[in-house]
């Protein structure tokens, strides 16, 4: 699976919106950010997301688990190069498309529209104004190793609002 990557030497998920701007590190079998810290392993990430406790079981097919006392439950699949995903997500329901060409996601009720453009997505989401900067997601090289589940996972949380539970 291709996709955007960041520098090799700096594995994190990159996110940046109108108002915002923050990562999602990986470092070793963690991922840490002001708002996560998880550890993985094959079968589940655990830790802390939003100072609540976390746990997500990953299987093929799908994630499910709870975030504080928020269900989640998510179908994951993979056709070609896309991954889809759809189901319940900390803050409701959520639909995720993602490949090398495009990221949409649809969270919070926000609707993220982005294109894979010179090493990064980038696009408008709806929930901003026209005269916002578009949104702007770049994707290390060693995330195109994961598996799908784990894939949709991280990009979820990386778009997920911090008040969401």
């Amino acid at each position: 699976m291709g996709g955007g990557a960041v520098a090799a030497d700096d594995p994190a998920i990159a996110v940046r919106l109108p108002f915002n701007a923050y990562n999602l590190r990986f470092q070793g079998e963690d991922v840490v950010s002001l708002a996560v810290q998880l550890h993985r392993s094959p079968t589940e990430l655990r830790g802390r997301v939003f100072d609540a406790p976390t746990l997500f079981t990953l299987k093929e097919g799908g994630v499910s688990g709870v975030v504080g006392g928020v269900p989640v439950n998510l179908k994951v699949r993979q056709e070609g190069d896309t991954v889809h995903a759809e189901g319940g997500f900390i803050n409701g329901r959520v639909t995720l498309r993602y490949n090398p060409r495009e990221l949409e996601v649809y969270i919070n009720l926000c609707t993220y529209k982005l294109t894979y453009t010179d090493g990064r997505y980038l696009g408008p989401r709806s929930c901003d104004s026209r005269l916002m900067p578009p949104v702007e997601v770049t994707l290390p090289e060693m995330f195109q190793r994961l598996a799908p589940v784990e894939q949709a996972t991280l990009l979820l949380l990386a778009l997920t609002p911090p008040n969401s539970i």
